[in-house]
């Protein structure tokens, strides 16, 4: 993130700017971690991981079992799901074509899961901006 764009992130939320207006720049960079769009970080997910990213096994079954019936159909989700397989390297999700895929309708080409199915696989490569209180300062200079 620059500095223009983080000054731009401290300007739109009024909790951040108030840190950075008190010179709390440590603080401030907290808060914008958390306000700020997660970014995209290179993770590999096999079956195990699938399973691992749902709150229960039913949920993530019911994903893996998507896959695999659209797998049956699709030489491409074939591919994917083959990759996912236990032993195998992975899936990375934070390849834009991998992402686009999961929500695709099956008729397009994708394996059709709903939003919420998808969520908990595509947030796992996304992770908060690394911001510093450093950065804070040089983006929104305290001056007492």
């Amino acid at each position: 993130m620059t500095p223009q764009e983080l000054r731009t992130l401290i300007e739109s939320d009024a909790q951040a700017l108030a840190l950075a207006q008190a010179g709390a720049a440590d603080q401030c960079a907290i808060r914008c971690m958390a306000i700020a769009a997660k970014v995209l970080t290179p993770t590999r997910i096999t079956e195990l991981g699938v399973m691992a990213v749902y709150p229960d096994g039913t949920t993530g079954e019911s994903v893996l079992q998507q896959i695999e019936a659209v797998a049956a159909q699709n030489p491409i989700v074939a591919r994917v799901a083959k990759w996912m397989l236990p032993g195998a390297l992975g899936v990375d999700f934070a390849d834009a074509r991998v992402r686009a895929i999961w929500t695709l309708p099956v008729a397009s080409g994708g394996i059709g899961l709903t939003e919420a199915q998808a969520a908990p696989l595509l947030a796992a490569a996304e992770i908060a901006p690394s911001i510093s209180g450093a950065d804070v300062e040089t983006a929104y200079p305290f001056i007492p």
